[in-house]
């Protein structure tokens, strides 16, 4: 085989992985559920100013998801695991409840709010944590 023929035998071999590499990406769906960490903070109320802009930027990357949780861990103290996740169970294509979990795979727990994406997005904007999400509930979650 000549250079040139090797040549460019390299070059349609680049050429065909780099397109099959694209073609994988652009097919890439979400997962149902988003499952993510913010880290370690010093107490629960800085973790979760820490994970709300996370779930607001989880919810725009992936925006058909079903269920999202944004996790961090505290310092554990008395009958504390130090443990926390913001999570946010879709109802329906723009709205669901948010709400926190105390301990991992428990759900939500009963302090929780129906929400729509766009308040998500202004609690991230104003640093808040899960009570902010009050003024912006639906009504009741369930």
């Amino acid at each position: 085989m000549s250079i040139a023929m090797t040549a460019m035998t390299r070059q349609f071999t680049l050429v065909l992985l780099i397109s099959c590499q694209l073609a994988i990406s652009c097919t890439h769906t979400c997962p149902t559920i988003v499952l993510d960490s913010v880290g370690t903070f010093d107490s629960e109320e800085a973790g979760a100013r820490a994970a709300v802009p996370r779930l607001s930027q989880a919810i725009h990357r992936c925006s058909e998801a079903k269920k999202y949780s944004v996790g961090w861990r505290i310092p554990p103290g008395g009958n504390e695991i130090g443990w926390r996740a913001l999570i946010y169970d879709r109802k329906d294509k723009t709205s669901g409840v948010v709400g926190y979990e105390f301990d991992p795979a428990s759900g939500i727990g009963s302090k929780s709010y129906w929400v729509d994406d766009s308040a998500v997005d202004q609690v991230a904007r104003e640093g808040g944590t899960l009570s902010d999400f009050a003024k912006y509930s639906k009504g009741k979650p369930y």
